[in-house]
C-alpha cells in the first residue's frame, strides 16, 4: 500500500510541475521576478531576514509581543535558527530534537519517535511547549511541527511566557511543569522567487519519504503568495520493527499590503508510530543500574502503537493605523484524535540492579481541541531622547481534553522481560467507543510591555494579569476537581551597549502553569489537585559580535516545583515536595570562524539541587536526570560553493536518576557526520545530503530532567535525501 501512496503522491507532484512550469517560464521571460515589482513591505521583510555569517542563525528574533528584535538587543539568551540549520541536522522520521540540541541549553530526553521530550536548562519540556506562528497549544508530547513546514525556529531560554502571551497548561509537561523556555516556529511562506521542489528521503532500515514544496507570488506587486508543503513517509526506522508513517498537507497563504500583512496557515496530519519504546522508569529502591543494552534491540511488543490525526490553522494579521502604531491579531486552533496501545505510564518499569522489566498494559483513546485568540496594539512613542516601544495585548486560550482507557491488570495485561532480551506482553485489543471529557481549561490574560531606549541603555518591562479556570471530570462526566486562580506576573530587563557590538544585560523572567492533577492510575491519590506554581529566572549576560562571529555568556538561576513518588502503608502516592533549584552558566558561539569554516554550539554548566523538601530529607541532593556539564559543537566546512562536510559532537555528563542519589547514569557522547553536494543536471539544480547519526554506534542511557525515567540511545542511523528544484 505504501508504494501505491508514493506513486499517487509522485504523480500529483509531476502534474503540478506540468501545470505551473509555463507560469514559471513566463515570469522569468517577462522579468517579473524582480524586487522592484514586489510589495515594499515584502522587500523590507526579505531584507530583515538576514542570515548571520555561516547561515545557521538569523540576525533578528521574535521577542514575543514586542515583535522582531535584533538578537544583539535582546536581554535574554535567544537565537533564531534558519532553514539551513533544519535541513542540515534534521531527519523527518525522527523527533525535532535533532535540530533543537544545537542549542547548548537543550538536551534531548529520549530518542523515541513516540515522544518529543527534551529539557531546557534542566527542566523537561515537549511538543506542548512549542508555538506555531505565535500561537501556543497546537502540538503535544507525541507531536512537534514537521520539519518540512518550518521556515525558522526561535529558541528563548528561560520562562518568559509573559512576553509571549497567555497559554493553557498544555504548554508544559503533561500539564504541570512551568515551561523554562519559549520555542517559536514560523512556517515557510511564499518567497520572491518561485519554488517547484521535490525531495526524496531515506532513513533507518527502510523509511522512505516524499516531499512536495510549491511556492508562488502573484497579483499586483506580487502582494499575494501561497506555499504548499506535503509529506508522505513510511517504513522501518533504525530499530527492527519500529516504524513511522506520516501523511500531511499544509498550505500557507499570505498577503502583503502597503500598510498591512496577513498570513493564514492550515493543514491536515495523520501520524502513526509502530513500536518505538525507548523509555524506562527506574525503581527508586534500585542501588545500581545495569549497563545500557545494545541500542539496536527492540523493546516493543505486538500491537504496540500510537496514532494521531487532525487539522490545525493559524491566522496572523498586522494592520498599520498610524505611522508608528499597529494593531495585531493572532488566532489558532487544533482538533486531533488518536489512540495508543502502550505500557502504563509510558515507560517500562525497570529494576536497575537486575535489568528486569515488569509492568502493565494501557489501552487508550484520546482527543484534544485547543483554541487561541490574541488581539493587541503596539507602537512607538518618543519622549525627548527616550523611545518607548509599547505593546498591549489580550489573550484567550481554551482547551478540552478527552480520554478513555484502562490499565489491563493481572496476567492478561502483564508485561515482562529484561534489558538483555527485550519484553513480551499478552495481547489486549485496543478499547473502542468515544472518549469522554477528562478536563476543560480556560485561560485569559492581559499583557503590557514597554521597551525603552535611551542612548546606550535599554529597559524592558512587562506585566501580565492571568486568570485560569480548570475543571476535571470522571468517566461518568461528573466534575471531580475545580481550580480557579488569578496571578500577576512581571518580567523586566536592563541593557547597556558601551559599544555597538557589545551588550551587557540583566533580566528577570517568570512562567506559570495551572494546578496539577494526578492522572496515573498507579497512584492511590488519583485525581488529587495540586496548587499552581510560578517559576522565576534571574539572568545576567554578555553578548559580543566580532566581524563574522557572535558569542554569548549568561549566568542564571531558576526554580521549579518538585514532585516525587512516596510509599505510604504499602500504597504509592504522588506528592509535591519542595523545590528544584537550578543555577548555571551557558556559553554560546555562532558564526564563520574562517572563510570556509562555520561553527555553532556551546556549553552548559548546571548545578541543580533540591531544597525545602519535607523535613529536609532530600535537601542538597541533585535533581534527577540533570547533568552538571553538557555541550554541543557543530561545524560545517565549505570545500567550495557546492560541497560541504558537516560534523557534530554532543556531550552530556553523568546524572543521578533516583531520589536519594544512589544511582547515576554515566556520561555519554555522540558523533554525527554528514555531507552536502550540489549539482545541476539538464538545468535542474539538485542537492544531495547525507548524515550519519551516532556514527560510532555507542549505547548509552539518557536522563530526563526532574524524573527517574531514563531513555536508551538509538543505534547508528543513516539519513539520505535528494532535492530537485524544477
Amino acid at each position: 500500500m505504501k508504494f501505491v501512496n508514493c506513486f499517487v503522491l509522485t504523480s500529483l507532484f509531476f502534474l503540478a510541475i506540468i501545470l505551473y512550469m509555463p507560469t514559471f517560464a513566463n515570469a522569468q521571460e517577462n522579468g517579473e521576478i524582480k524586487n522592484e515589482n514586489l510589495s515594499p513591505i515584502l522587500v523590507q521583510a526579505e531584507r530583515d531576514k538576514v542570515e548571520l555569517p555561516g547561515g545557521f542563525i538569523y540576525k533578528n528574533a521574535r521577542n514575543g509581543v514586542l515583535g522582531g528584535v535584533d538578537i544583539m538587543d535582546i536581554p535574554f539568551t535567544q537565537f533564531n535558527y534558519t532553514e539551513k540549520t533544519i535541513k542540515t541536522f534534521g531527519d523527518s522520521s525522527l523527533p525535532l530534537n535533532l535540530v533543537l540540541i544545537n542549542n547548548p541549553s537543550i538536551r534531548s530526553s529520549n530518542t523515541s519517535p513516540m515522544y518529543t521530550d527534551f529539557s531546557i536548562r534542566g527542566i523537561n519540556a515537549n511538543g506542548n511547549n512549542i508555538y506555531l506562528n505565535g500561537v501556543p497549544n497546537l502540538f503535544a508530547q507525541f507531536l512537534t511541527p514537521p520539519m518540512h513546514i518550518i521556515g525558522n525556529i526561535d529558541i528563548m531560554s528561560g520562562p518568559n511566557t509573559v512576553l509571549n502571551g497567555s497559554t493553557t497548561s498544555v504548554n508544559g509537561v503533561n500539564g504541570y511543569a512551568a515551561p523554562n523556555g519559549v520555542i517559536s516556529v514560523t512556517t515557510k511562506r511564499a518567497t520572491a522567487e518561485p519554488i517547484t521542489r521535490y525531495t526524496q528521503t531515506f532513513s533507518g532500515r527502510s523509511s522512505f519519504g516524499e516531499y512536495v514544496d510549491l511556492s508562488r507570488r502573484f497579483g499586483e506587486n506580487k502582494a499575494w503568495g501561497f506555499r504548499v508543503n506535503a509529506e508522505h513517509l513510511d517504513g522501518d526506522l533504525a530499530v527492527k520493527g519500529m516504524a513511522r508513517e506520516a501523511r500531511n498537507a499544509y498550505i500557507n497563504f499570505d498577503h502583503v499590503g502597503e500598510n498591512n500583512f496577513t498570513n493564514f496557515f492550515i493543514g491536515y496530519f495523520d501520524v502513526e508510530v509502530t513500536g518505538g519504546q525507548r523509555w524506562f522508569s527506574l525503581n527508586n529502591a534500585s542501588k545500581s543500574l545495569v549497563d545500557a543494552p545494545d541500542s539496536s534491540r527492540s523493546f516493543d511488543y505486538k500491537g504496540m502503537n500510537k496514532i494521531q490525526s487532525g487539522y490545525m490553522f493559524t491566522l496572523n494579521h498586522d494592520q498599520k493605523i498610524f505611522d508608528d502604531w499597529d494593531v495585531f491579531v493572532n488566532l489558532g486552533m487544533t482538533d486531533r484524535n488518536g489512540s495508543k496501545y502502550d505500557n502504563n505510564g509510558g515507560s517500562l518499569p525497570l529494576f536497575g540492579d537486575t535489568g528486569v522489566i515488569s509492568g502493565q498494559l494501557l489501552n487508550q483513546i484520546e482527543a484534544n481541541r485547543n483554541e487561541y485568540a490574541q488581539v493587541g496594539i503596539k507602537g512607538q512613542l518618543k519622549m525627548g531622547e527616550v523611545t518607548n516601544n509599547l505593546s498591549l495585548a489580550w489573550d484567550w486560550s481554551w482547551t478540552k481534553n478527552y480520554t478513555t482507557g484502562s490499565t489491563v491488570v493481572g496476567s492478561a495485561g502483564s508485561l515482562t522481560g529484561s534489558v538483555f532480551h527485550g519484553v513480551t506482553a499478552n495481547e489486549s485489543l485496543p478499547i473502542g467507543g468515544r472518549a469522554p471529557l477528562a478536563n476543560h481549561e480556560i485561560t485569559k490574560s492581559i499583557t503590557f510591555a514597554d521597551h525603552l531606549e535611551y542612548n546606550k541603555f535599554g529597559l524592558i518591562f512587562a506585566l501580565q494579569r492571568r486568570e485560569n479556570d480548570f475543571s476535571a471530570y470522571n468517566a461518568a462526566g461528573r466534575e471531580t476537581e475545580k481550580s480557579s486562580h488569578i496571578a500577576t506576573t512581571p518580567s523586566y530587563a536592563i541593557t547597556f551597549k558601551p559599544i555597538e557590538n557589545f551588550l551587557i544585560y540583566a533580566s528577570h523572567s517568570e512562567g506559570y502553569t495551572r494546578a496539577r492533577t494526578v492522572t496515573d492510575s498507579k497512584y492511590a491519590n488519583l485525581g488529587e489537585l495540586f496548587k499552581p506554581f510560578k517559576n522565576k529566572q534571574n539572568e545576567f549576560g554578555l553578548k559580543y559580535q566580532i566581524e563574522d562571529f557572535i558569542t554569548t555568556l549568561s549566568l542564571f538561576s531558576v526554580d521549579q516545583k518538585s514532585y516525587r513518588d512516596v510509599e505510604e502503608n504499602d500504597l504509592l502516592y504522588q506528592r509535591g515536595d519542595g523545590l528544584n533549584d537550578y543555577k548555571g552558566v551557558e556559553w554560546n558561539i555562532n558564526g564563520k570562524l574562517t572563510p570556509h569554516f562555520n561553527l555553532m554550539g556551546g556549553a552548559l554548566y548546571l548545578d541543580a539541587k533540591r531544597k525545602k523538601t519535607a523535613k529536609g530529607q532530600f535537601d542538597g541532593m541533585y535533581v534527577q536526570g540533570v547533568a552538571k556539564w553538557s555541550g554541543v559543537l557543530a561545524g560545517e566546512y565549505e570545500i567550495n560553493s557546492k560541497n560541504a562536510a558537516i560534523a557534530r559532537f554532543v556531550y552530556t555528563g553523568p546524572a543521578y536518576v533516583t531520589d536519594a542519589n544512589k544511582v547515576k547514569i554515566p556520561s555519554w557522547y555522540s558523533v554525527d557526520l554528514g555531507y552536502r553536494f550540489e549539482m545541476t543536471i539538464h538545468d535542474i539544480p539538485i542537492t544531495l545530503r547525507a548524515m550519519c547519526y551516532n556514527l560510532l554506534g555507542r549505547d548509552y542511557w539518557i536522563g530526563r530532567g526532574g524524573s527517574n525515567v531514563i531513555g536508551l540511545s538509538m543505534p547508528r542511523t543513516l539519513s539520505l535525501s535528494a532535492q530537485f528544484d524544477f
